[in-house]
């Protein structure tokens, strides 16, 4: 199935999309309100801890909390690998690729933006993971069935999520697992064995922390999230002489992820598992809503493979929305043609040209930066892991249009494969037989689309030009400084209405 979208013409949508950015950024974001940003100043948003209601605050303290929303997912995980097995390997009739790709891979996504990294309180990888190592579904034990070894010292790092992360798109594009429900299931139980395998070799959740593809990635655009978990009060975390979110004790278990709640600001590496609610003494933990995309002018240390991890992000999301359009293939023949050396070698050399140039581009960017701004003693190095942080809105909310496309386009194929999930002829509903239509015209679907790519560009040139005052020490050179990300943030957004302009194939061929 193909689908089209813009119902006008690109040229008329990129100059409108232009004017209503322009007109959110500085409505939206006044430039008076554009302070400098100075350590200490993080907390000063508005936020509403939701832990004040008494019903969530009581169930969340509870042990079985966390197993109770894991064994959904875990039985759901279960499905995917006997249907993508033994059942049918037609991918319309089969729910593995639907529910693997169409709704989970689509899904994290908006879960993400609006809850943050929810997917790791649930994942039924590290559950199945927890279980074994433990021999416990959810009473707290001190005894463990693991090795508990340190993770190595040079890898405490995120570049081997990152390089899995590349590696799992090629496989995704470059074989059409989408398209497979056996690869799709394969894939599942080689997630599953890379998650539990470090789990119960290496100390608490190492493997989260530093090298999990999906809780890297999630990590970053959490920093967008309108959630957080976070300290009450600071003060109290400074008097506190026992140190049980990070420690633990008879209540719960230390943090998976290292983390200590007391100075931890940031989305990236906390997964939501809830322990310190349980082992915390002074109930000094919040789970708040707040504005988008806070975490994103935090002062912080230059962390290089973060801002790697960021454009990388960038290059994927733009590639994945061009390979799934009808030039894809053309180009593809045409290096094949060049260099004849099949088709795989000419995907991955494609591949790997598209993810490389949406970063030169960047970096070329990051130089006039520091050359316009005049200031010879701030290093290219730390403009441009800084800038980084900037292009992430416009990765995620392009990433959020076009899932969009798939979910409600693609979306209501669940319907008559839950009735008959492994192709069988079974009918277990009575909507085996129901013809899937979208669940929104492409017209529908395309405001939505402009709707986040625009959002994006007016988080993106309002995050660059906070970030420039961070950088740059002189107002006048951090207003010269930002200037050419702010260019390239509306370029790469006229790029993003490029590619939802043209025609793009579905996931699991409904």
């Amino acid at each position: 199935m193909v689908m089209t979208g813009l119902p006008m013409p690109l040229f008329m949508a990129s100059i409108t999309a232009v004017v209503l950015i322009a007109l959110a950024y500085f409505f939206l974001f006044p430039w008076q309100g554009k302070g400098r940003l100075e350590k200490g100043d993080e907390r000063s948003y508005r936020t509403y801890d939701l832990l004040k209601l008494n019903i969530l605050k009581r169930l969340v303290s509870k042990r079985s909390f966390q197993f109770s929303i894991q064994l959904p997912l875990v039985l759901l995980f279960m499905l995917v690998i006997f249907a993508g097995l033994f059942g049918t390997q037609l991918p319309s009739k089969n729910i593995a690729p639907i529910l693997t790709w169409t709704i989970w891979w689509v899904g994290i996504v908006f879960a993400i933006v609006l809850m943050g990294k929810i997917w790791c309180l649930m994942c039924p990888w590290v559950a199945i993971g927890d279980w074994l190592k433990r021999f416990s579904l959810w009473k707290k034990v001190n005894v463990t069935y693991g090795f508990e070894k340190k993770w190595p010292q040079r890898w405490r790092n995120i570049y081997a999520a990152t390089l899995l992360f590349i590696l799992l798109t090629w496989l995704e594009l470059g074989f059409g697992i989408t398209y497979s429900p056996r690869a799709s299931a394969l894939l599942g139980l080689l997630m599953l064995i890379m998650v539990v395998g470090p789990l119960i070799i290496f100390e608490r959740k190492s493997f989260c922390r530093y090298a999990c593809l999906v809780g890297r990635i999630s990590g970053l655009y959490a920093l967008f999230s309108a959630c957080e978990l976070r300290s009450k009060d600071r003060e109290i975390c400074k008097n506190c002489k026992t140190s049980d979110c990070l420690r633990g004790n008879d209540k719960g278990y230390g943090c998976p992820t290292f983390e200590y709640l007391g100075n931890m600001e940031l989305n990236t590496y906390c997964i939501l598992c809830s322990e310190c609610v349980k082992t915390c003494p002074h109930d000094n933990v919040a789970f708040n809503l707040r504005p988008f995309a806070v975490d994103l002018t935090k002062p912080k240390r230059l962390r290089p493979d973060e801002a790697y991890l960021a454009l990388i992000m960038l290059s994927l999301a733009f590639f994945h929305g061009i390979s799934m359009t009808p030039y894809w293939p053309e180009l593809i023949k045409r290096i094949a043609g060049v260099i004849p050396l099949g088709y795989l070698a000419a995907f991955t050399l494609g591949m790997l040209a598209l993810m490389a140039l949406p970063s030169l581009i960047y970096l070329l960017f990051a130089w006039l930066s520091k050359l316009l701004s005049g200031n010879k003693g701030v290093t290219l190095k730390r403009v441009a892991i800084n800038f980084a942080y900037a292009m992430l809105p416009v990765a995620l909310l392009y990433h959020l249009a076009h899932n969009t496309q798939h979910l409600l386009r693609e979306g209501a194929s669940l319907i008559p494969v839950l009735s008959d999930p492994f192709g069988w002829g079974w009918d277990l509903f009575g909507t085996a037989n129901w013809q899937p239509k979208p669940i929104l015209s492409m017209t529908g679907v395309w405001y939505g689309q402009i709707f986040f790519i625009i959002a994006g560009a007016v988080y993106g040139l309002d995050i660059a030009s906070k970030l420039a005052s961070i950088i740059f020490p002189q107002p006048k050179e951090a207003l010269k400084g930002q200037l050419p990300i702010l260019l390239l943030v509306i370029g790469f957004t006229i790029l993003s209405l490029w590619l939802i302009h043209l025609p793009m194939q579905s996931r699991t061929a409904m």
